[in-house]
Formats: C-alpha cells, structure tokens, sequence
C-alpha cells in the first residue's frame, strides 16, 4: 500500500452543523484496497468499465465518507455515469458492506451485483444508472424534494462524466437547476478525458465549465486524486447559497494502472472476438458498400468503434460523422443530411437511439426521408452492461410509424444479405442488430433477401415457429431434436418484421393452426403481436419473449435459457401447443 502523501491525519468537513475530520490514511488505504480489488474484478469478468472506475474512485471514496444516510434529511447520491459503479462496490467490499466473494460473482444470474448502477438494494444506490445524461435531472427532482419537505440542509450529491455532457439532457436540467436556486445540489464531473471513441476534446471540443458558468451555477475545479483538493471543494460547494454547484475534478482513466493510464482503454484483459459477429459483419458490409456509392454517409453517437461504423469511417472519412453521445441529435443530423440529398446509416445502440424516437416520428418518418437508422446491441445482446443497455421495446416503438420498414437479420450472414438491400430501398428502415452471439443459422443458405419476404429454414405441418435473431438458431435445434420424436416442427426465417408478409404467414397459419413466435424483445408489440393480429380466430398463437426490463449475465446464450428461448423452453413450448 501507498503511504500517506499529505502529512495529515484529518481533513476537516462540516456535516450536519459539527466539524468532523476525515481519516486520511483510512482514505488512502481503502482507495489502494479497492484498486487491487478492481484488478481482479477485471480478469473474473473483463467486461467492467476498469478505465473509468479507477478514474473515480478517490472521488467515490470522499463522497461514502461524507454523506449523511439517516432520517428524513439525509443526503443523496445519484451515480449518473452509471458504469463506475464497480468503483463503489470494491469501496464498500473494503469497507465490510459487501463480501469480497459476493463481489467477485459480479453479472452471474444469481448476483444482485452488475457492471452498472442497477440494484437499489445496494448501499449508496440511490437510482438505477447507465443510460448517460439523465442523472442531473433526477437530482435536481432530488434537491426540490429536499427543500418541500424543508430538509435545506440535505446535500444531493451527483457524480457525472465528461462525455456523458455531451447529451442535451443535462444542459436542460442544469437551467432548470438555476431556476430554482438549489443550492442543495452539487454535481461533481470527473473529467477523465476519454469516452467511448477517443479523446473528450476530439469529439465535442467544449468548455463544458464556462457553459455552466454562463448559465448560472457556482464552478469549482481541483484534481480529483488529491484527498485534500476533493474535501476542501465540497466543503466550499456545500457553503455556496442562492445557486447550483458543479465541481470540475481532473481525473486520470486507469488510475494506479500503467497500462491503462490515460488510454481509452477499459480492461486489463479483453475478451477474444468471436469467429462471426453481427457487428463486424455490418461494419464489413458498409465499409464495402461505400466503394460504389459516393452519396452514402455515416452518422453515429460515440459508438463507432462499438457498432463497427469506424470501419467506413477509416475508409471514406469525409462522409463520417461523429456527433458525440447525442442520439436526438444523431436523428436530427441525419435528417438534414437526407434533405441535402445524401443517404445517411445513422448508428447508435438499439436502447438509445429510442432516445431520439419523437424525432424519428416528427423529422424522419412524417417527410417520409431516406435515412437508414441501424440500430445495434439490440435484445439481449449487450449481456454485460444489462438492463439499461438492453433494447426489448424498440420494435414495438418503430412498427408504430407507418412509413418505417423494420427488418431483423438472423445472423451475420443474414446482416450481409439485408444491409445492401436496405441501402438501396427509397424510404426509412429501421435494422435491428445484435452484438457479437452470431450462431450460424444462414450460414448455409443461398437466398436474395427481399424485403417482406419469409423464409423456410425447416419444413413441418405439427407447428411452425416464426421468428428472427438468434433464438432462431435454438429453433432449429428444437425442431431436430422434435424430429426423432416423429414431430414435425417449421421453422421460419421471418427478418422484416414491417411491412409482414401477409398471404406467406396467413397461409402458414391457415395450414398449421399452432404458431410460437420466438424473439428477443417483449411480447407485447413485436413480431409476435403482428403475427397475432393476422391469425387471430383462426390459429393458435404461443409468444416466447423477454418479459421485463432485462437482467445482466455473463453471456447472450445465458440469457437466452433465462428467459425460456432456449432448445428446451421451444420443444416444452411446441409438446404443448400439440397436445392442448
């Protein structure tokens, strides 16, 4: 452990009227305790945000120190920049609030510990988080509720990142903030210098302090791994009256981590990419496709490198645009972009670009414009970051729009049949993409894809599943397995889920009469209700779905089982439609 660097034993902090002092060597050997706990956090399960974790731990470590949990004016904490939160349970690991063994079971099924702010239950979780920008908000919400019920003295602490402003949100709520006067509310940014696709400065080149400060609110600036700089800063916010307080604190990603610091790096040991992915297969095909068509242009919001959108970024870098962690804003560049007469792919994470869903309706779909909006991480994809990343509404969301075509390919060879037709199709398509899982389901298959169009991938009259993504891989199994019991189970291949292909599924149904939707969205409003609403008296319908908000795990294929659209929940599913 690192010795005490400041000479002191205590740091002065007025809490609740009293002068108290914070132990410095305590300070400094729960931070060298928790970092070690951090490093095997990362190699059990490399998929944490270690960078950005170690970024702010000395910060985490002042503000669970001085925070006031009891009565009815207590404080708050809102972990805006949700996935840091490892940062906090190693701390509270340390600290005897969470057992090291249970910390090490992160994202498991079982666990009520995630990559991200999801578990209320914790200690000092006071929201759920991982959706960047809407922390401020609910801690403005926080601070008006304080002072209602006369608790002027109850801080709302809310820790934010330096990319994480480049969403519109906290720009709305800081003004209401100033509206108010909610001197009750401090809002520390830990200024790391990196987010998702490089350097903070490259991507929105903001003084993001002189904004606040032209607003109205207070602005303070120290080094955010000086315990003495933190403290005294706090205790300075916490005096300010009539305005909001934003404290701007340097901060280094990968702290105490030589091959991390100051890189955008975020793990110590990255998972090996898998032999298909549905990602890089989109990313391939894009790259491909702008050879031959110089008015095809890239938007995305931070996630080039995520979504694989880079890959024609490298390649033609004056028809790609980065427009930050903006995804309203994502929707409204594109569609000028359309107006200019160009075809833009607008790229984003399927659960944020739902984000800019009004602007989709009102901008996009009602001029009826040619963007492409490819949509990725979708279902249950994104495993690790959980709950808050993992899309299960959005195709219920886009069927809704009359003009929007929504097509889901089933597998990376399915991403490079539809992506070139998507392209060339005159009006706005929504694709929804998964992450990497991509088991091999077309793999095999030689087909034109068209939109609207249904396709075969095993015959049989007993009962069909339709469905698209990779439970259809499941499906398959299913339906083999059903064979040896002299079951005949169809299995179809239905990508465009909008405009459905009427006359193929009704004739299906009509010849079947027992239908199972398998999909990794809701039950409500996705393939599985538009099937439902064409077969309606006339054949039985079975939707196996994700019914909630989604879970963490440590893979897609775990979630799949966990949700009953694995091999076994189909064959149990289909045994079932029969016999009834």
């Amino acid at each position: 452990m690192s010795r005490n660097p400041y000479g002191i034993s205590g740091l002065p902090m007025v809490i609740n009227g009293s002068k108290t002092l914070i132990d410095v060597n305590r300070l400094v050997e729960v931070r060298d305790r928790a970092r070690d706990l951090l490093i095997r956090l990362d190699r059990e399960f490399p998929y944490i945000h270690l960078g950005s974790s170690l970024a702010a731990l000395d910060i985490i470590n002042v503000l669970i120190r001085i925070m006031r949990r009891d009565g009815d004016c207590r404080d708050w904490f809102i972990l805006s920049i949700g996935h840091v939160a490892p940062a906090l349970y190693a701390i509270l690991t340390v600290e005897g609030l969470i057992p090291a063994e249970r910390l090490m079971e992160i994202n498991q099924l079982s666990s009520s510990i995630s990559t991200h702010a999801d578990n209320m239950d914790l200690p000092y979780i006071d929201a759920t988080t991982g959706s960047l920008g809407q922390g401020l908000s609910m801690g403005v919400g926080l601070a008006l509720a304080n002072r209602v019920k006369g608790c002027n003295d109850g801080i709302v602490y809310v820790l934010m990142g330096d990319g994480e402003l480049n969403e519109g949100q906290p720009w709305e709520a800081a003004m209401t903030a100033v509206k108010y006067g909610l001197d009750n509310l401090v809002v520390i940014v830990s200024l790391n210098g990196y987010q998702l696709d490089g350097p903070v400065g490259t991507i929105k080149p903001i003084n993001y302090a002189r904004v606040f400060e032209a607003i109205g609110w207070n602005v303070l600036y120290g080094n955010g791994h000086d315990y003495e700089d933190i403290v005294r800063l706090i205790n300075k916010a916490r005096e300010v009256r009539g305005k909001p307080t934003v404290v701007f604190l340097s901060t280094v990603r990968g702290r105490g981590v030589k091959n991390l610091e100051n890189t955008g790096k975020q793990t110590l040991n990255p998972p090996p990419r898998p032999q298909f992915s549905m990602r890089e297969a989109l990313g391939t095909a894009l790259a491909r496709l702008g050879e031959d068509n110089d008015k095809l242009v890239v938007v995305t919001a931070d996630v080039g490198e995520s979504t694989r959108a880079r890959y024609f970024g490298e390649r033609f870098p004056d028809r790609y645009f980065n427009v930050g962690i903006s995804e309203q804003d994502l929707i409204g560049v594109a569609v000028g972009l359309a107006l200019g007469g160009y075809v833009p792919v607008a790229m984003a994470y399927a659960m944020f670009m739902m984000r800019g869903w009004e602007q989709i309706r009102n901008s996009l779909g009602r001029m009826n414009l040619n963007v492409k909006l490819i949509a990725t991480h979708a279902g249950l994809s994104d495993f690790a970051d959980g709950p808050s990343h993992q899309a299960l509404e959005d195709v219920a969301l886009m069927r809704t729009l009359s003009n929007m075509v929504v097509v889901a390919p089933a597998d990376a060879w399915d991403v490079e049949r539809i992506i070139p037709k998507v392209i060339e199709y005159k009006g706005p398509v929504y694709v929804r993409v998964g992450r990497d899982h991509s088991p091999p389901i077309t793999m095999d298959m030689d087909y034109e894809f068209k939109i609207g169009e249904v396709y075969e991938l095993i015959d049989g009259d007993d009962v069909v599943v339709m469905g698209y993504g990779p439970p259809l891989y499941n499906a398959v199994r299913a339906a083999l397995e059903l064979r040896r019991m002299g079951i005949r189970m169809g299995v179809y291949n239905v990508p465009t889920i909008k405009p459905i292909n009427t006359d193929a599924v009704v004739r299906i149904a009509r010849r079947v009469g027992n239908i199972i939707v398998v999909e990794e969205h809701s039950p409500r409003g996705g393939l599985g209700s538009a099937i439902a609403e064409l077969v309606s008296g006339f054949a039985r319908v079975k939707i196996l779905g994700v019914d909630g908000y989604g879970h963490w795990g440590r893979s897609e294929e775990e979630l799949l089982r966990f949700y009953g659209l694995d091999e076994e929940s189909i064959m149990d599913a289909a045994l079932k439609l029969i016999n009834s």
